[in-house]
């Protein structure tokens, strides 16, 4: 069955992630994934650069998540340039805080 190897980039990401606690735990991901908001910010730029930190932390969970039952939907977020723009997004809520 084949698999996914990820870079080292990738492999840092998800290292940061748990290390952080941007995955949160307890969060119904699921649930999440399946509204507007969320829809919103995997397709809409625009909705992505307006995400709150809480937002973002949602986000992260359920990419991380989704990709333990769908592999590749971590590196396929890389691909898309979606990760590019929570780290855009997450990097002005730091510079603003």
């Amino acid at each position: 069955m084949p698999y996914f190897i990820f870079g080292d980039i990738v492999e840092d990401f998800i290292t940061a992630a748990y290390e952080h606690r941007w995955v949160l735990r307890g969060f119904d991901w699921v649930s999440w994934t399946r509204t507007d908001e969320a829809k919103a910010m995997c397709s809409d730029p625009s909705a992505l650069a307006q995400a709150t930190a809480e937002q973002l932390f949602y986000l992260i969970t359920a990419l991380m998540r989704q990709d333990r039952f769908s592999e590749g939907t971590l590196l396929g977020s890389f691909e898309s340039g979606l990760i590019l723009g929570i780290v855009r997004r997450a990097a002005v809520i730091l510079d603003d805080g």
